[in-house]
């Protein structure tokens, strides 16, 4: 069996690493890995992809710019002589990007069935863009597999056939529980002297598309807000796009009260995760591991929903009002229990997917 894996953000490796191993320890003959953004991106991140296990990427499109329409255009363009060169059996659609979109489009019209890795995240706003590619995606695939019951519940209440529907729990908990020996080995937060559940870790991701102005000023002044009003240390995660817009929008004074890491690998920043009090994100792999973790995470922004967990806590921002943060995270520091894993977050997501997948099942073309 051949699969096609199409991933459209550095955060999709995240969830492909485990269901590579998987699938292969299950028997596929071959894999191969379409990366939609660049290949600078990934040649910076050689020990990125090495901490994951996983090879470079067969194929690099280079489209994960521009809105997202002429992405999911470019991306539909790119794939579809691939798809017909390589032939898979099978094309995997990780997340909910734009590429994500492209490859069930080009699967389906090339006749070829198409899994949905993290399908069935909604966030009830069926103007985003990202919310299109999320019911697109689904709608059009022929195995969806999910990270929460609840997700696998909302799908069938949409429509979809029950068979089709295949909850297997969270891939990035494998990668997690794979790599956390790696993580506490480094005694990263004792070297930068932060004592266990003593400071915050932020990290914003930029998203795709045109950017809203003040965005990052906003949560800058946020994060600013928290490190005084807590006097907790507080960890800015930064990679080198983030730091380039800092850079660009003037706004380096904003980070004088708080401590920036610059491009930590996986490893690094899952050892910064796994002792901090709470960690604030956009970053829906980021609150997934800081859950697996057992700590408290604050989700930021209308693309970090999903998580079935984090909206009963009411541990959410939107980008609208970021004045709440300060008091959010405070709340959170001083009375929020450590999160309980999930239901199947327990590091055998990928094997689960991988043996239904080498199950071979039947296409049901909608």
């Amino acid at each position: 069996m051949k699969i096609l894996h199409v991933v459209g953000s550095r955060s999709g490796f995240f969830r492909i690493s485990p269901v590579f191993r998987a699938l292969t320890a299950a028997g596929a003959d071959r894999q191969v890995i379409v990366y939609a953004g660049y290949r600078d991106e990934l040649v910076s991140g050689d020990m990125f992809l090495e901490e994951l296990e996983l090879p470079s990427p067969d194929y690099v499109l280079g489209v994960s710019t521009g809105t997202s329409a002429f992405q999911t255009g470019r991306s539909l363009i790119a794939l579809d002589p691939i798809v017909l060169r390589e032939a898979p059996d099978w094309i995997f659609a990780v997340g909910d990007v734009d590429a994500a979109l492209a490859a069930a489009l080009v699967g389906r019209k090339n006749g070829i069935p198409l899994a949905h890795l993290e399908a069935g995240l909604r966030a009830g706003d069926r103007l985003s863009p990202v919310e299109i590619n999320r019911l697109l995606a689904d709608r059009l695939s022929d195995a969806l597999f999910t990270a929460e019951r609840e997700t696998s519940e909302h799908l069938i209440s949409e429509g979809i056939e029950a068979e089709r529907v295949h909850f297997v729990g969270n891939t990035v908990a494998d990668t997690v529980s794979r790599l956390r020996d790696r993580s506490s080995a480094l005694e990263l937060p004792g070297v930068l002297g932060l004592e266990e559940g003593s400071y915050v870790v932020a990290l914003l991701q930029r998203t795709g598309g045109p950017q809203r102005p003040g965005r990052l000023e906003e949560f800058l002044e946020a994060l600013d807000e928290v490190a005084l009003e807590t006097s907790r240390p507080t960890i800015l995660v930064l990679d080198s796009l983030a730091a380039a817009d800092v850079k660009e929008q003037r706004l380096e004074h904003l980070l004088a009260p708080l401590t920036v890491v610059h491009s930590p690998s996986y490893v690094e920043l899952l050892a910064l995760v796994e002792e901090a009090g709470t960690v604030v994100t956009n970053a829906r792999e980021v609150q997934d591991c800081a859950t697996v973790v057992g700590v408290p995470s604050v989700a930021v922004g209308d693309l970090a929903v999903g998580r079935a967990e984090i909206f009963k806590r009411g541990n959410h921002v939107s980008v609208d009002e970021m004045d709440r943060l300060p008091e959010m995270v405070s709340r959170v520091l001083t009375e929020q229990p450590a999160p309980q894993r999930p239901e199947l977050w327990d590091g055998h997501a990928a094997q689960r997917l991988a043996e239904i997948t080498m199950a071979d099942l039947p296409m049901a073309i909608v």
